[in-house]
């Protein structure tokens, strides 16, 4: 540990090991997984139980709180505009929303990462069938060493102005962690005229939020995982405006569920439009679900956005010197020297033996195995034949069960790699969690290998 982390740490712990105590995960086990979904803190949960309560004594009342109150305390703290806020379900459902939404026309093309989420993969899947949208792919650098503007670049050489109608990408990648330059790749793809859409799944809660800053149009954020809210909670933010960061014209957007009536039906959008009001109104959601993911909302702003990014990020700094130093610089599985790049979730595998490492079922009798011996929950797994090159192309061969599908930046080659096993720098997290994460890894490693 250098000395700026060591003074960084000693100066944040007191703080977040108080925060942590908000949280009412198992003592016996060390959850590093917000990734899969997050812990309401105590203060929340107490006043979304008291709104179930509310609920079910009365259930005439469709909201415990207007929802452009709750819109409002969401957009603060994400930098957009209340009528740039949607309440979703959750990333898939605000994905599905998104890409429905487009006005597509036979012949475009959606560029997308071969490492996109199912959530991701399914409905570009189905429009590709149901409007004859041509999918395209793009390579992304991965190596340790790779930086922002080589990401941009091997995005550039797929790009087809008046064609590529729509970029999709996960910021942070789910299967390997790596962040991508959100406000970049906003810049390349309007100056090819192209949509921008994030899957922000990892995004919301862990990353201080700048939506309106990062020039992106249509961003889908998970309200259950690194922000903590109720489960089948999510937010969807649509560019409603021109802004600095972004001052194309607004793309013709079709909302595809909202109980509205009096809107524009022909994917116009009048300058006083609320989008977001008209896509939140639809049937009856469960209100407590919507006031509490406010309420954790504010949490996070009253501690301050930025100081939980510090503090996630500087652990999974140093989790990933502690792997690199115990397994070798081979062991991490995405970029660790470009700060863009970085994210809060540490991919990894431990196994030097080549069939150990690519090895589903063997790694996951490691994390089975690391959850009921030493008490640590991780993440793990890639894509695999579910991604977008599928069967009978014979490139859908190429693309093993559990490994990360990518494809060369240069080539567009199939390059798959590694078993990806996920720990996630929680902000619940601590240096002594990591600590003893390595040792546990070191010591099963050890089992597994003898």
């Amino acid at each position: 540990m250098s000395a700026d982390q060591a003074a960084f740490f000693a100066r944040e712990a007191p703080f977040f090991r108080a925060f942590a105590r908000q949280f009412s995960l198992d003592p016996k086990v060390v959850y590093l997984m917000a990734g899969q979904k997050g812990s309401q803190p105590a203060s929340v949960r107490k006043r979304y139980q008291e709104g179930l309560d509310q609920t079910a004594r009365d259930p005439y009342p469709v909201h415990l709180e207007p929802t452009a109150d709750t819109r409002a305390r969401i957009a603060s703290g994400y930098g957009a505009s209340v009528d740039e806020i949607a309440i979703s379900r959750n990333t898939a459902d605000a994905l599905s929303q998104i890409l429905m939404g487009i006005e597509w026309q036979r012949g475009d093309e959606i560029l997308v990462s071969p490492m996109e989420h199912p959530a991701g993969l399914a409905p570009v899947l189905r429009l590709s069938a149901r409007f004859g949208v041509t999918i395209a792919q793009w390579g992304v650098p991965v190596n340790r060493a790779a930086t922002a503007d080589e990401v941009v670049e091997a995005m550039r050489k797929r790009i087809r102005p008046g064609v590529t109608r729509a970029i999709l990408f996960s910021s942070p990648l789910w299967p390997n962690g790596q962040r991508l330059p959100e406000r970049l790749i906003a810049t390349l793809a309007q100056e090819a005229g192209a949509i921008t859409i994030v899957d922000g799944a990892h995004y919301g809660g862990m990353i201080e939020p700048r939506l309106d800053e990062s020039g992106i149009d249509f961003w889908a954020i998970s309200g259950h995982k690194w922000q903590c809210g109720p489960g089948g909670t999510g937010i969807v933010y649509i560019r409603n405006r021109l802004h600095p960061a972004n001052s194309t014209p607004l793309p013709r957007f079709h909302i595809i569920r909202s109980s509205l009536v009096e809107m524009p039906h022909d994917g116009s959008r009048p300058a006083d439009f609320d989008i977001g009001a008209a896509m939140s109104k639809y049937g009856f959601p469960e209100s407590a679900d919507w006031r509490a993911l406010g309420d954790v909302c504010a949490l996070w702003d009253e501690t301050g956005r930025a100081r939980i990014q510090a503090w996630t990020h500087n652990l999974a700094d140093y989790l990933r010197q502690r792997i690199a130093a115990a397994f070798g610089d081979d062991a991490l599985l995405q970029p660790t020297f470009d700060p863009a790049l970085k994210s809060a979730i540490v991919s990894f595998n431990p196994f030097l033996d080549a069939r150990q490492r690519n090895d589903p079922i063997f790694n996951r009798q490691f994390r089975d195995r690391l959850l009921l011996e030493y008490g640590f929950r991780i993440a793990g797994g890639g894509v695999g034949p579910n991604g977008f090159t599928r069967a009978p192309d014979p490139q859908a061969a190429a693309f093993p069960l559990g490994l990360i599908p990518n494809r060369d930046p240069d080539t567009l080659a199939p390059k798959p790699f590694g078993y990806a096993l996920r720990a996630n720098a929680c902000v619940w997290s601590s240096v002594d969690d990591m600590d003893k994460f390595v040792t546990a890894t070191q010591d099963l490693v050890r089992k597994m290998t003898a």
